[in-house]
């Protein structure tokens, strides 16, 4: 990647929201280094919740901090974090691939799947706007979700920020509230034997895995 086409992502906002993901991505690896030397166990646990949220989802993340008996105020912290990076990041991909300044080839059929789903709701969200954006993050459904939202806001023609403050308000709420509700989800479950939160959790990633795998078949 040459200079020209550096000065020329980081000059926009576009550029501002994907150094934001970078200095996300950065601060947060620095935290659990620095963490780590602090209280191995604990840094370990939320490194192990965030990649699970990444790459995996929210509520098997939070699923996982409440069982490694982590705190309500880190599992919805970093569960936070995660999705702020990923939309963060992902946002600022699309709008780039969009654009033509960048292809990601790897991207393109989630980016196609995204287009499909705005055309679905289209109606919805240009009558709606921003309280449309804000719902359809809100709510955990399939295809739905801060990452699908920030990329509809944009193909609506909301402006870059307005689109990641909605996504960053509705991803809290919804975060907190998820937070809730496993959490006397897990307590209740605890009380007869720790192994059954383990098992669960494994049923739900080995299922949302399929799931994955089913929808890219």
């Amino acid at each position: 990647m040459n200079k020209e086409l550096l000065k020329k992502i980081f000059s926009t906002k576009v550029g501002v929201i994907l150094l934001i993901s970078i200095v996300l991505i950065l601060s947060t690896t620095i935290f659990l280094v620095i963490y780590y030397f602090f209280d191995a166990s604990v840094s370990s646990k939320l490194a192990t919740m965030l990649f699970t949220n990444l790459f995996i989802g929210r509520v098997p993340a939070i699923s996982f901090g409440y069982a490694s008996n982590l705190s309500h105020l880190q599992v919805i912290t970093f569960n936070i974090l995660a999705e702020m990076i990923l939309v963060t990041l992902i946002y600022s991909l699309f709008v780039f691939s969009f654009e033509g300044v960048l292809k990601i080839k790897r991207l393109e059929e989630f980016f196609s799947k995204v287009q499909k789903k705005k055309e679905q709701h289209n109606d919805v969200f240009v009558k709606y706007g921003r309280l449309g954006l804000f719902i359809f993050v809100f709510i955990p459904f399939w295809m739905t979700g801060p990452i699908v939202g920030s990329i509809i806001g944009f193909l609506i023609g909301m402006k870059h920020f307005t689109v990641i403050f909605i996504v960053f308000l509705a991803t809290i709420i919804s975060m907190t509230l998820w937070g809730l509700f496993l959490q006397e989800i897990v307590n209740f479950i605890g009380q007869f034997d720790i192994r059954f939160i383990w098992i669960l959790i494994v049923i739900m990633v080995v299922s949302v895995i399929i799931l994955k795998y089913k929808k890219r078949g």
